[in-house]
């Protein structure tokens, strides 16, 4: 079956509907990773890993909605950011004319960290203004997430942007990724005492913790990794879509 909604007709559409009311939103960004890794990264997660999980419970993937919240990666060149609002604002649009079709339980497969705020606020703003729950979950696996245990092969101990979790799970995704220009990311300065880091918040780029743009240590990224890696998330997430169908 063609799972992906923007490739059926009206009618394909109509028919699906008389059956199942879920639909997968893929979401992810548009900024740069690092030295090794192409600036489309978290949109080519996010629809991949939506296709995936489609294909294993019989659910239709939105369009790509490849723009996100990234401000904090403007000073690294190719980076495009929405502001908080549109975001909020698009994500709403969408979601709306979903439901208005009838796609009673969307969910929202987001691939980026900085979309994670304006995704929570659209949730809101949905609920409140039509009473209906859009879902959002984390494509990429996490050890407090879903995919938790294939987090287990990860070496690094410390990563999230370009690392390698990330390289690993686009290697298997099929994704441009360039390993031999790959760097082991080493901290960096801070503009506050490391002793107050996680009790203070405040507004940092992403170039205040890395030169390189990437966090983690990416030349530790395998194929295989990734294998392991998408197949433990990609089997939690559709467990998951699996349970929503049954609400």
């Amino acid at each position: 079956m063609e799972n992906r909604l923007y490739k059926l007709t009206r009618p394909e559409v109509e028919e699906y509907l008389k059956e199942n009311n879920i639909v997968l939103l893929p979401v992810g960004a548009t900024e740069q990773h690092g030295k090794h890794m192409a600036i489309d990264t978290d949109a080519y997660t996010a629809l991949e890993m939506s296709k995936r999980v489609a294909e294993k419970t019989g659910v239709l993937v939105a369009p790509l909605m490849s723009y996100g919240y990234s401000p904090h990666h403007m000073n690294f060149k190719g980076s495009v950011t929405l502001t908080f609002q549109t975001l909020v604002n698009v994500l709403k649009d969408v979601c709306k004319s979903l439901i208005h079709h009838g796609f009673e339980k969307i969910v929202i497969m987001n691939a980026h960290g900085g979309n994670t705020n304006p995704i929570k606020q659209a949730l809101r703003e949905i609920d409140d203004e039509t009473g209906k729950r859009v879902y959002s979950v984390m494509v990429y696996p996490m050890p407090n997430g879903f995919g938790a245990e294939g987090t287990k092969v990860i070496e690094q101990e410390r990563g999230g942007h370009a690392c390698e979790l990330e390289t690993s799970v686009g290697m298997e995704l099929g994704h441009r990724i360039l390993i031999d220009k790959a760097e082991k990311w080493t901290p960096e300065h801070s503009s506050i005492n490391p002793k107050h880091k996680g009790k203070v918040t405040a507004a940092y780029n992403f170039d205040e913790s890395t030169s390189i743009g990437s966090l983690g240590d990416p030349t530790l990224a395998s194929k295989e990794k990734g294998k392991i890696l998408v197949e433990s998330a990609v089997k939690d997430l559709a467990e998951f879509i699996e349970d929503l169908k049954r609400l």
